[in-house]
């Protein structure tokens, strides 16, 4: 089990400017909630990775009756959350990391947008989803996949390998193969490119690190000095140019639904 301190950490300082960047999370959370079932099956939701409450408020909306349960390991995310929401009796907030969290009940969905690819291994949260679920319940999610940045993470290393820490999101099959393999029947799923103008490259950068994308590389490798991120910077304004002005990067992101077989 990978530690979660560092994530907590970004995501906590990324809390109060997170929703003027997260453009793409919010069309990600958009499009997730085309596939949730009708409210009428579902009384009870545990939210993974509720981050500052926009699929939060989605779900709330389309299950007026249900109990939510929202998570997120970040305090200061919540926060946010609750300011966006207002007072709800039938939401509880917990602030914890998913893989450790024991919960009273079982849930009769899961849903996540945009989170379940900072939790590794995937197999060990995907079991985990699974023992939460009701007999016949529902995991709704929409995570990041392989590609993702793959723009930005290839010209670094591009330009400074010894400098570059491994970037690795996991693929599409990992996933699928997870939640199989926790017991999960998968009913539909779909990998969607989507492509996200920024002004510059230094935008983009600024844009990352105020959705605490970002953050300091593990394993050993250095950040960029002053002279090397104005390396990179010019690289990618000239590599990755969108036709409209500007730079452009890539979010790959895979939609799933599945059900816990009774």
């Amino acid at each position: 089990m990978k530690a979660s301190s560092s994530v907590s950490a970004r995501f906590a300082a990324a809390a109060q400017t997170y929703d003027l960047e997260s453009r793409v999370q919010q069309s990600v959370a958009g499009k997730l909630s085309a596939l949730l079932p009708p409210p009428e099956a579902i009384g009870s939701v545990l939210e993974i990775g509720c981050g500052t409450g926009h699929f939060t408020e989605l779900l709330a909306n389309r299950f007026p009756l249900a109990a939510i349960d929202a998570l997120d390991i970040s305090g200061p995310m919540i926060d946010s959350a609750k300011k966006r929401i207002g007072q709800c009796a039938r939401l509880r907030w917990h602030t914890a990391d998913a893989r450790l969290f024991c919960p009273d009940t079982k849930f009769a969905l899961v849903a996540s947008s945009s989170a379940l690819h900072w939790i590794t291994p995937a197999e060990e949260i995907m079991k985990r989803i699974a023992a939460m679920l009701e007999a016949d319940g529902r995991l709704v999610c929409a995570l990041m996949v392989e590609g993702t940045l793959g723009e930005l993470h290839g010209a670094r290393a591009r330009l400074f390998p010894h400098k570059t820490a491994p970037v690795r999101l996991p693929c599409m099959e990992e996933i699928l193969g997870a939640i199989r393999a926790a017991g999960l029947a998968i009913e539909e799923y779909r990998c969607e490119a989507m492509r996200e103008t920024c002004g510059s490259t230094l935008a983009l950068l600024r844009s990352l690190n105020r959705q605490g994308v970002t953050g300091r590389p593990e394993g050993g490798c250095g950040l960029l000095n002053r002279t090397e991120l104005l390396e990179l910077t010019k690289h990618y304004d000239r590599q990755f140019s969108a036709p409209e002005g500007g730079v452009s990067a890539t979010w790959c992101v895979l939609y799933v639904t599945a059900r816990k077989e009774a």
